[in-house]
């Protein structure tokens, strides 16, 4: 069961896309009971892609445990998906997650550490032939992929989707009704729920 307030973590680093973790931390904060923390290896200003600046709220040695851990992607995943403290943290988290959630290239930063492998996944739509080189990925063109793995392991496409796959964790832990009102207040049409 997920705690209250629920955590949740997103990983930020130099060069990250912006909109990877926004649109996320804007959707999940019409959670209730929530708790948002981004998460990097210092607490240092970081300068994401397109020149926002951003300040960390934790670091990767905190022994905070997240109900939800959020990995956006962007030009500085290359850099990243390399950082062995990086994916030392993701390892450890994803022992006691309940989600574990990648937005557009953040994908490769699960592939690097291993917790894609027999599962399907999704990216941003240029880089799909990339991470067609994880022989162990099932790579799928979809906008949200899920798996119901214990974490579950979700996966959006291009830097957007995050909304997407927002909406669908609210769905999932707090009800379509709840999702359909946050998508409402954020006028945002473009999420497709079930009736």
């Amino acid at each position: 069961m997920i705690r209250k307030p629920m955590k949740i973590g997103m990983i930020v680093y130099p060069k990250v896309e912006e909109l990877d973790f926004v649109g996320p931390f804007e959707t999940l904060s019409h959670m209730e009971e929530q708790k948002i923390d981004l998460i990097s290896n210092t607490l240092t200003p970081i300068k994401a892609y397109n020149g926002m600046k951003v300040v960390p709220d934790s670091t990767f040695s905190d022994e905070t445990k997240y109900d939800i851990l959020l990995v956006p992607g962007g030009e500085g995943r290359k850099k990243a998906m390399k950082d062995p403290t990086l994916l030392s943290f993701i390892e450890e988290q994803a022992e006691h997650l309940k989600y574990l959630c990648s937005v557009c290239t953040g994908a490769f930063i699960l592939a690097e550490a291993g917790l894609l492998d027999g599962l399907k996944a999704t990216t941003h739509h240029s880089a799909l032939e990339e991470l067609e080189h994880y022989r162990k990925i099932e790579v799928v063109e979809e906008r949200v992929v899920k798996n119901d793995t214990s974490p579950k392991i979700w996966t959006a496409s291009g830097i957007s989707s995050g909304i997407d796959l927002s909406f669908e964790l609210i769905s999932e832990l707090c009800g379509k009704k709840k999702a359909k009102e946050a998508a409402d207040r954020m006028e945002y049409p473009y999420w497709k729920f079930n009736e």
